[in-house]
């Protein structure tokens, strides 16, 4: 497998590192300083990371390359350079949450993600650039993460480092989190795969919380294989997903949301949608047009929850450092404060009622199908307040629900070149049947596409 420059070795999938380091074509070391060179290289347009850990990573991936020496490595990501948003506690490592309140933060544990990672050999090198508190807006002291497709545009939040990164080449995967679209919004805008694993999948043990009932933790990655190999070394359930990929989605009945495509404005990612659409049908995929009642009225209960759940994580700083927030997060803090117990509840008992609405769409088909975003990546962060576009309306209904959703780019826009992502939607527990569609879908679409390093140097 030839080499023939950085780009080329820092787009290849997980599977292909590790075979390069196995037949000692190259060594972690040499992996993980050309994503380090990338990064400085990038970062003054891209603003991904809030903290990069330099040196415990070439540490790190001196002892994996002492491992592949020996041949005593085993697992697919060790020696693999990884980031983590900045959300997960890491013992010893400032974790800001992208805040003023936490920016001298430091940990004395470690979450789940950053102990499974380091358990499966990857080496994380850095902590990714987010929205506040993974809320409602950036804060003026750390800026937008900028999109590798057009550094004029923003990567999505607000998982927002995480998806810029990947795409751009630093870093093979990033872990991030979805409360209501936060892992697939942005990784629609940046062109990349990122999966919300189904409700519980992966521990939530040292995050710092948005929505306990909406939070999910999940890998955003390049390929649908490299995601379902992050996944087996994240999840709290044991599975071997290398086994789930047939190649094929022949005879497979899909149920596409007909609403989540006809409410769609941008008529570029409409055209794109249905010509996805009628790429699944020619893999020999049935479509099959469904409807799921009240998906469109999802907020009405939603925000309710979100909001309140939100603010309760909120009571040792609000009101007395309202100042050190970013005003659209400060914004959402405070209506949390003004629900009712009452209000609460009865959108919980409404939480339960769709769920089941959910469940009972997936009858008589294997998985279902929708846009992720309802446009390519805008100029500024999406907020609660934007009126052009609902952001949230086709990933916020499934953090509800607690289905498992992944989304893959379907396309680029033909005025922009911007990526364009459908979301593959499953049945609880089964992320087996929509990586193996997503993977069929992606390989059919000519794989993973990314933006060329010429064309970031020049933006």
């Amino acid at each position: 497998m030839a080499i023939k420059n950085k780009e080329d070795l820092l787009f290849k999938s997980i599977d292909e590192i590790s075979q390069l380091y196995r037949s000692k074509v190259v060594s972690p070391v040499e992996v993980l300083e050309a994503t380090l060179e990338l990064q400085r290289e990038l970062e003054p347009r891209l603003n991904a990371f809030i903290t990069v850990m330099s040196e415990a990573a070439l540490n790190k991936a001196r002892e994996a390359e002492k491992a592949f020496v020996k041949g005593e490595a085993a697992g697919k990501l060790v020696g693999v350079p990884v980031s983590i948003k900045d959300i997960f506690m890491t013992k010893g490592i400032r974790t800001t949450i992208g805040s003023r309140i936490l920016q001298d933060f430091v940990p004395e544990g470690d979450s789940h993600i950053y102990e499974a990672l380091q358990k499966a050999g990857a080496i994380v090198f850095g902590k990714t650039n987010m929205l506040e508190f993974a809320y409602g807006s950036v804060h003026p002291d750390y800026g937008q993460c900028n999109n590798p497709w057009d550094v004029t545009r923003t990567a999505g939040g607000s998982s927002s480092g995480s998806a810029s990164s990947v795409a751009a080449g630093i870093g093979f995967a990033s872990i991030g989190t979805d409360t209501g679209g936060s892992i697939r919004l942005p990784s629609s805008f940046c062109g990349i795969v990122g999966l919300k694993p189904t409700t519980g999948q992966v521990s939530s043990s040292g995050l710092f919380p948005l929505s306990h009932s909406f939070d999910h933790i999940g890998p955003m990655t390049r390929t649908v294989r490299d995601n379902a190999i992050v996944l087996e070394s994240i999840s709290s359930k044991p599975g071997n997903f290398e086994s789930i990929f047939t190649g094929s989605i022949k005879g497979t009945k899909i149920g596409v949301i007909r609403s989540l495509i006809d409410s769609l404005t941008h008529h570029e990612v409409e055209e794109i949608i249905n010509s996805a659409i009628n790429r699944l049908s020619d893999l020999g995929a049935e479509i099959i047009e469904i409807e799921i009642p009240e998906i469109s009225n999802v907020k009405e209960f939603a925000f309710p929850i979100l909001l309140s759940e939100a603010s309760y994580y909120h009571q040792k700083w609000y009101p007395d450092r309202s100042a050190d927030y970013a005003n659209g997060t400060l914004m959402n803090i405070k209506e949390g404060f003004n629900i009712s117990a009452v209000s609460y509840l009865d959108a919980i008992q409404k939480k339960r009622e769709f769920t089941e609405k959910v469940n009972s769409a997936f009858e008589g088909m294997d998985f279902l199908v929708c846009p992720t975003s309802p446009s390519p990546a805008t100029k500024r962060d999406p907020s609660f307040e934007d009126t052009e576009y609902d952001f949230t309306e086709r990933t916020l209904p499934f953090n509800v629900s607690g289905h498992p959703a992944i989304t893959v780019s379907a396309g680029q826009t033909p005025s922009g070149n911007l990526p364009v992502g459908l979301q593959f939607l499953g049945r609880h527990n089964d992320e087996a049947s929509i990586y193996n569609a997503a993977d069929v879908f992606q390989s059919a679409s000519g794989g993973y596409k990314h933006p060329s390093f010429t064309q970031l140097n020049h933006k």
